[in-house]
């Protein structure tokens, strides 16, 4: 019994016996789902792009980290094996070149780009522009919230992307979500994943076939296959923002039918009932719910609209008016007891700045422990992090020591440096002995490969039962099977004596 997750509905199901075709249906929303064991290995090259290493596995299919040859440079390279298209059902291929004619389209600096396509004999691929960072999915998925104003700050940039999208080729994206909002190593922010986008004829609603998206961050109308224009990108930009925001997506439910019901019928969901650990601001709340409000027609009744809000509500400078000044009032001098009131104006003076050092020493106090209590905060709440994601993906190293390396940063000149300090240095050796492994792992996997097509059966089990003890379930998998593979061949081969 093995299990798996559907990255359609992100629900988790259990299969007895893999599938022939190497696809398997999601019994929650019968998505397609790509069992793992069909990709490329680093070396290996696909239509002129090198691959180099496995990015990530998607419902569509798998996405690599290459390099085109004839451009020297990084792509993302999405593939699809042909396994997983029927032979009398096309869509998923039409979907895929759909995506690469829009992005060939679409001329945005907050938008991905696709860069050349093309089909193997196994698999359909396209290159699209690389992106050095993470999408807001990987970073909420360790537990972090955005601060409202960078929250916004994307936002603002994503729904120009989407009125760019919709003002200049009538179209929508549909599946505008945490994971399809990718940030770079500069601060910079990108829209993924064009490839369920829908174009609207002469500007006209197209009713729904099918329900297609992620249900978190569905729009009632797209839940119910109503017909659907831009502003079904808001609702999901607004929820999108919500678990940003709030640590949590608005509504959530063991069945994916139940989420959507939720977006359709139930109301708003308080940031506080979802979180109660979180505080979020008035204006953050009265433009979330502007954005998802349940009817199209009570959003926002234009991206610009959306923009000027978000600008009101957290970057507007705000202009002081002059104030008038008050005109001096003239009094004369007085000499029947000069000497007595400038002593005590004297008097006055040192009283005032004897009080005002002591101000000024209690502040400093106060301020120092508030700032100190403040770095221990975060320095411990940057740990908890660090050992938490290590515990869930122990062998993600780069983020791992990407985690404890800021760890170990804020906690410098706190009680917790130690600790961080040697945490860092541990996960860091570990990493360096896991590398050792997997490279180990990698090259006799080639070599065994090469056993297999000379036929010495034996050398290539004896190999890979030698390095399929790794930490890594991905290689052990690929080992395991690939040794059941060798083991059938090796049956058949025999003369018949033999067997």
């Amino acid at each position: 019994m093995e299990q798996y997750l559907c990255t359609h509905c992100n629900n988790t199901f259990d299969v007895s016996q893999k599938p022939a075709n190497m696809v398997l249906s999601c019994p929650h929303c019968n998505g397609a789902v790509v069992v793992p064991g069909e990709d490329f290995r680093p070396g290996e090259v696909l239509g002129g792009f090198e691959i180099i290493s496995l990015l990530g596995k998607g419902g569509m299919g798998y996405v690599y980290l290459a390099r085109q040859s004839s451009m020297q440079r990084l792509v993302a390279l999405k593939v699809i094996m042909k396994a997983l298209v029927g032979k009398a059902d096309s869509d998923i291929i039409d979907m895929f070149n759909k995506e690469i004619q829009l992005s060939g389209k679409l001329n945005h600096p907050n938008i991905i780009k696709a860069i050349d396509a093309g089909e193997s004999e196994s698999c359909y691929f396209m290159a699209i522009t690389y992106v050095e960072g993470e999408d807001f999915e990987k970073v909420l998925d360790r537990g972090v919230t955005i601060p409202e104003k960078e929250a916004f700050t994307v936002a603002l940039k994503i729904g120009d992307a989407l009125n760019y999208a919709w003002e200049k080729h009538g179209l929508i994206h549909k599946d505008v979500k945490p994971g399809n909002i990718m940030k770079d190593k500069k601060g910079e922010v990108f829209l993924m994943d064009m490839g369920i986008a829908q174009h609207m004829v002469l500007g006209g609603a197209q009713i729904e076939k099918e329900v297609l998206g992620s249900p978190f961050y569905m729009s009632p109308e797209q839940g119910q296959g109503f017909p659907l224009d831009w502003r079904t990108d808001m609702y999901s930009l607004g929820a999108t923002l919500y678990h940003m925001i709030v640590g949590a997506a608005p509504y959530d439910a063991k069945e994916v039918t139940r989420i959507i019901e939720k977006h359709i019928s139930e109301p708003f969901p308080e940031p506080i009932d979802r979180n109660p650990n979180i505080r979020v601001s008035k204006n953050t709340v009265a433009i979330l719910r502007k954005m998802m409000s349940k009817k199209p027609g009570d959003r926002y009744g234009s991206w610009d609209e959306f923009e000027k809000a978000v600008r009101n509500a957290f970057f507007s400078t705000g202009k002081t008016g002059k104030t008038a000044g008050k005109v001096p009032i003239q009094r004369k001098p007085c000499h029947g007891r000069k000497k007595t009131v400038e002593r005590k104006k004297t008097i006055g003076a040192v009283a005032a700045i004897i009080n005002s050092l002591i101000l000024v020493a209690v502040a400093v106090a106060v301020a120092y422990f508030i700032y100190d209590y403040r770095k221990n905060s975060s320095a411990e709440q940057n740990l908890k992090t660090a050992e938490q994601y290590y515990l869930r993906k122990p062998i993600d190293f780069n983020e791992s020591l990407r985690l404890f390396s800021i760890a170990k940063e804020t906690s410098a000149g706190t009680k917790h440096y130690p600790y961080a300090s040697r945490r860092h240095d541990e996960i860091s050796a570990k990493a360096n002995a896991f590398k050792l492994k997997a490279d180990t792992f990698d090259e006799n996997y080639k070599k065994a490969h090469v056993l297999f097509t000379n036929r010495k059966f034996q050398e290539a089990i004896d190999l890979l039962v030698s390095v399929k003890e790794i930490e890594d379930p991905v290689r052990k998998h690929d080992a395991e099977n690939f040794i059941i593979q060798i083991r059938s061949a090796q049956s058949l081969s025999r003369p018949a004596k033999e067997k």
